[in-house]
């Protein structure tokens, strides 16, 4: 349940504040790299950074991410996301790091589990979309190769979906449902629509 006031906060930035973000977004990668290296270091010792180290501050900001591409093309809350969807991206990666880089190591260290393979796997396949999401890196590839690797993200956000399935327990599972499931209706329906409009046009 926690997630849904950190969404909701997300969303309100956005909305109201995208300019700030963009402005300021440097500085909050700072923030957000050593808030992420203090809470790694402070696991299990401290209750605050439950929401770092279970994910769910870095994951409120990658649904964000996530969400933006089902939205209707010009709608003007896809607008407002748009112009923060970078800036997001790479703060979300960087939250959702303690948790991925703590069970990336718990996996090999322990047991395999499915559950566990898939979140380590998704978490593997944001690196690269990490780095290029940096203009610095992006301008150095070609626009084709970048929305190829980008397309990557699809994976993620259903390895996600199926992690948290696996792993969640009620009510939080109800929420995640309740979040991705209308994601991916929206997003399926979205492509098929584009693909029809395409098959007609030509």
């Amino acid at each position: 349940m926690i997630v849904i006031p950190f969404l909701i906060v997300f969303v309100l930035l956005a909305i109201y504040k995208g300019q700030w973000v963009r402005k300021h977004n440097v500085k909050l990668y700072i923030i957000a790299v050593v808030l992420a290296i203090v809470t790694y270091f402070m696991i299990d010792k401290v209750k605050i950074v439950e929401p770092f180290i279970q994910g769910y501050l870095g994951l409120s900001l990658l649904y964000i991410v996530m969400f933006t591409g089902a939205l209707k093309d010009k709608s003007k809350l896809k607008i407002k996301f748009v112009s923060v969807r970078r800036e997001y991206s790479i703060l979300g990666f960087i939250f959702i790091s303690t948790h991925g880089i703590r069970y990336y190591l718990e996996y090999f260290g322990n047991s395999p589990a499915i559950e566990r393979l898939l979140g380590v796997v998704a978490f593997l396949i944001m690196v690269p979309l990490f780095v290029t999401s940096f203009m610095k890196i992006r301008k150095k590839m070609s626009r084709k190769s970048w929305v190829n690797l980008q397309r990557l993200a699809y994976v993620v956000y259903v390895l996600i979906f199926i992690h948290i399935l696996l792993m969640a327990s009620m009510p939080n599972l109800l929420v995640y449902i309740v979040l991705f499931v209308p994601y991916f209706i929206l997003k399926v329906t979205k492509e098929v629509k584009k693909y029809k409009s395409n098959i007609q046009d030509k």
